[in-house]
């Protein structure tokens, strides 16, 4: 048995403005979404976020609704940094709590995002809470603070990095991140790091490495992680400094305890040798057999460089263990410009579609928010 993803649609989220983003950047970027599961009338209802480079200082996250499956989108809502008024300008994370932490109930809508001022002289990833299903924000907690966004900056305190919010085996709420504050150790460059709260994000345990490569030219970077059906978790992550910022993994059994940080973890590769680079997303659902698939996404594959019509997820039937196969993937776009594809949010829709959603260029310069809907089919029984 196998999974099969049929397409059904295609459309756009968002589309910059010329005129209101910054004319260095791509004017969005970092997409991701989730579907409502415990929110009463609104379950169903999709919220999507993402970087929005505006020149309106200080910027705002821009939370956008689709009441229809994904088709048609319009603003909801947007996250003001009202704690530090620096802008969450990067890397923003949205999730539902499945159960409840802390003071916070089930349904709560919690969003990480980089405060990062306009001078860019820190990092800082805010935790923010919507306790109406995503229309009104109060700012909760700083999860943790870092250098200038700037990478390489040896000499220099290192950022922090690329939040990715779930809640792990204990029923505490994790955040993954990307920390480069290790680098004033000659040993390393960027790491993975976790931090977990038990009283709905207002306070953090102490951050723990994941992975902590002590080579200076490796750089791990953007985790995501993804329980799977079997209770274990799955965390994807793109290591720079490989051929293709070549995309690994490490499991846990709880999601805390992801083994020795030093090791690089295992390469997503198909029997062949074909591995995906750059930007990883990974989800699993349960169509594809007895254990469900674990879906990987990520910017391009191996050295490719070019269009992907059809680009290809990888994928596994056992958990993360053994062999990885190919299937068509949504979204197409050239990946020849830097941006495309900068980190591609996904989700399970319902019980049988999946949504993702992807930067992809509208012009030379600019990215506008993709999505691609298709439905999840178990073929070969």
């Amino acid at each position: 048995m196998a999974l099969k993803v049929v397409r059904e649609n295609m459309g756009v989220v968002f589309t910059p403005v010329n005129e209101e983003v910054y004319p260095n950047s791509s004017g969005v970027l970092y997409p991701r979404v989730i579907e409502l599961h415990h929110a009463g009338e609104l379950n169903g209802l999709l919220l999507a976020t993402f970087d929005h480079s505006t020149v309106k200082e200080p910027p705002v996250v821009p939370v956008m609704s689709s009441s229809d499956g994904g088709v048609t989108w319009e603003r909801f809502s947007s996250v003001e940094d009202t704690q530090n008024g620096f802008g969450i300008r990067f890397q923003p994370d949205i999730f539902e709590l499945p159960v409840p932490c802390g003071d916070l109930p089930a349904g709560a809508i919690v969003l990480a995002g980089n405060s990062v001022p306009l001078d860019f002289t820190s990092t800082e990833l805010s935790f923010y809470v919507s306790l109406d299903h995503g229309r009104t924000w109060q700012f909760r907690s700083s999860v943790v603070k870092g250098g200038p966004p700037v990478g390489q900056n040896f000499g220099k305190p290192g950022p922090v990095w690329e939040p990715n919010i779930y809640i792990d085996a204990r029923g505490g709420i994790s955040v993954a991140f990307t920390d480069e504050r290790p680098h004033d150790d000659p040993r390393y460059n960027q790491t993975l790091a976790l931090t977990r709260s038990e009283d709905g994000g207002r306070t953090w345990s102490e951050p723990v490495y994941t992975v902590k490569i002590p080579d200076r030219a490796m750089r791990p970077g953007m985790p995501v992680v993804a329980r799977m059906g079997n209770g274990k978790y799955i965390m994807a992550y793109e290591i720079v400094g490989k051929p293709d910022c070549d995309i690994y993994f490490k499991l846990s059994d709880d999601g805390i305890f992801w083994g020795d940080p030093a090791l690089e973890g295992t390469l997503a590769a198909t029997k062949s040798g074909l591995h995906l680079g750059s930007m990883p997303y990974v989800l699993w659902v349960p169509q594809g057999g007895k254990n469900g698939t674990v879906i990987l996404s990520a910017k391009r594959e191996g050295e490719h460089l070019g269009m992907r019509d059809p680009g290809f997820y990888h994928v596994n039937y056992n958990y993360g263990q053994g062999e990885w196969h190919r299937i068509p993937m949504l979204i197409t776009y050239n990946t020849d410009n830097l941006q495309a594809g900068w980190s591609m949010g996904m989700a399970r829709l319902g019980k049988d579609r999946l949504i993702q959603l992807a930067p992809t260029p509208m012009n030379g310069r600019l990215m506008q928010i993709t999505y691609g809907i298709g439905r999840l089919e178990t073929v070969g029984e």
